[in-house]
This record gives C-alpha cells, structure tokens and sequence, in this order.
C-alpha cells in the first residue's frame, strides 16, 4: 500500500492559520493535492480562499453551514475511492514518514482496519487521545472522578488513556483519535463512516468500535509521529464544544452500556459527566483563555 491509495479528508472551521501545513504536510508525504478533500465547515476567516489560492487542485467542498466534524468528514469521503482514507484535522501536521509507518503498519496485517499514529503536542508531550480503551462504566468513572490523574501508572485507574503502558511501544488499542487516523477504505465504507449523531467529539470512539464489531482491529503505531496543535478551532468556542463533548460521553454510553448488568452505574455515570461539565465551565469562567480539555 502506498500513498497513492490514501484519500485525506480535512474538515475545517476557521482554521485559516492552521491548514496549509497540514495540507503542505500530506504533499510532503507523498499525497497530491488531487487526492486531498477539504471540507469547510462555514469558516468566517477566509479559509476557503486561502485554500482556493494556494491549493488550487485540492477538492474544497463548502456546505454552506457547520455540519460537525463526522457529517463533514463522511461527505468529504464521499465518491474519494483509494484504499485507505486518511482523516486529518487542519492542526495536524505529518512528520517525515510518519504516513509511511502507517501505511506499513496496516498493509502488516489484513485484520487491521485503522491505524493511530504518536500524536503530539506541540511540547513534545503524548496527546493520549491517540491511544484510548473504551470508557466502560467502571473506567468512566476513574475518569470522571480524576483517579485516572491521580494514579495515571495504575493499570486499573489509567486504563482509560494507557498511561501506564510506555509511548513507544505498538499495540492493540480499543480506540485512536479523529485528529488523525488511516482507515481502510472498505471498512470505512462498510460501517456508513462516522456516526452523525455525534457532532463534535466522539465519533473517532464510534467508529473503532464499529470496526471491531466487524472483527478488526485498530493499530497504534509510535514510528508514525504527528504534531497536533490541539484545539486551536474548538478554543473559539469553547462553551458550545464544552457542551457537545460531555454530551457525546453520554451519546457513547447510552449507545453501549447503558443496558445489562452495568446499567445500574448509569446514574453514576450522568451524574459525573454533568458535574465534569459544570467544574468546566467554572473553570472557564477564570480563565482568560477558554478551553475544552482541562
């Protein structure tokens, strides 16, 4: 497999400063611009002109309106063919090979179906969103109650990110991060594409899951390295997206757990999401710059 199989989509949302080095990234990797889809999500910056500008050939498609990122991503995919599509976010950006490793690592073995590469921040640090296990009742609620923080070596309590496994060591995960994920085609296809029912948030989990359920796996791969300058379009509304964050939490494990011998935690559990929020957006109200993550 090699990148002239890769169809990328970006989806973007004021995000003028940020896509043209993800855009130049993909090239650089080996990707042409006539393989790239950019689909904007009603930008007010001028991110659909710089891109008509600088990127002539690249496939821009303006809806009009904020789809959110999966129904963007799933019309951007729409019709693309290739065999393996990559989704990126406009402040993400490919270090050298790092598409290579991914693809090497998906062509290694047919039973997987989506590859996570290292997602980093711009400090260096690990972005653990690019290595997650599903949030079951009982690791949701090391999360939401902040032992997963307080105890991130604990296997038991840091479950939810891996923090007690070592960056750079390739795995099995249950989940990788729609900042930046290689999916096969067919796959992508057969399971409809990101859920739309979640907005912002919470499909890129959807969506491994519904690549398990058909038997494949999804592949973190460390050699791939990604720089994400992580919520750069978000920041611009944090309120909203503080919202659509929590209510994706609840969208998943309403989805998945919400029935069976677990589903007597589901108080608990909304009842730790609805205070995370509230906490949040304390918090905001502090702060000079708003946030979605903590």
């Amino acid at each position: 497999m090699t990148a002239d199989g890769v169809r990328v989509v970006i989806c973007t949302y004021n995000s003028r400063t940020e896509v043209e080095t993800a855009v130049v990234s993909c090239r650089e990797e080996g990707v042409g611009d006539a393989q790239i889809t950019v689909v904007d999500n009603a930008s007010r910056d001028g991110t659909p002109d710089l891109l008509r500008r600088r990127f002539p050939r690249v496939r821009l498609l303006e809806p009009g309106r904020n789809l959110g990122f999966g129904a963007a991503t799933n019309l951007g995919a729409r019709g693309t063919g290739g065999e393996a599509l990559l989704v990126l976010n406009p402040d993400a950006e490919l270090e050298p090979g790092a598409l290579s490793a991914m693809l090497e690592a998906l062509a290694a073995d047919p039973g997987r179906g989506a590859v996570s590469p290292r997602v980093l921040r711009p400090d260096g640090r690990l972005d653990p969103a690019c290595r997650r296990s599903f949030p079951t009742p009982q690791v949701a609620l090391w999360r939401l109650g902040g032992l997963s923080r307080l105890r991130p070596g604990s296997p038991r309590f840091g479950a939810y990110n891996l923090t007690h496994l070592p960056p750079d060591r390739p795995m099995v995960v249950d989940s990788g991060t729609g900042a930046c994920l290689l999916v096969r085609r067919r796959l992508f296809d057969e399971v409809g594409g990101f859920d739309e029912g979640y907005f912002m948030y919470g499909e890129d989990l959807e969506l491994c899951w519904q690549l398990q359920a058909r038997g494949a796996v999804v592949w973190y791969q460390p050699t791939a390295v990604v720089r994400h300058r992580k919520g750069r379009s978000s920041e611009q509304v944090a309120l909203p997206m503080l919202v659509h964050f929590h209510r994706s939490m609840w969208r998943f494990y309403r989805l998945h757990y919400l029935r069976g011998g677990a589903a007597w935690l589901a108080p608990l559990v909304a009842l730790g999401i609805c205070g995370r929020l509230a906490a949040l957006l304390l918090l905001n109200a502090l702060r000079r710059r708003p946030r979605v993550s903590p």
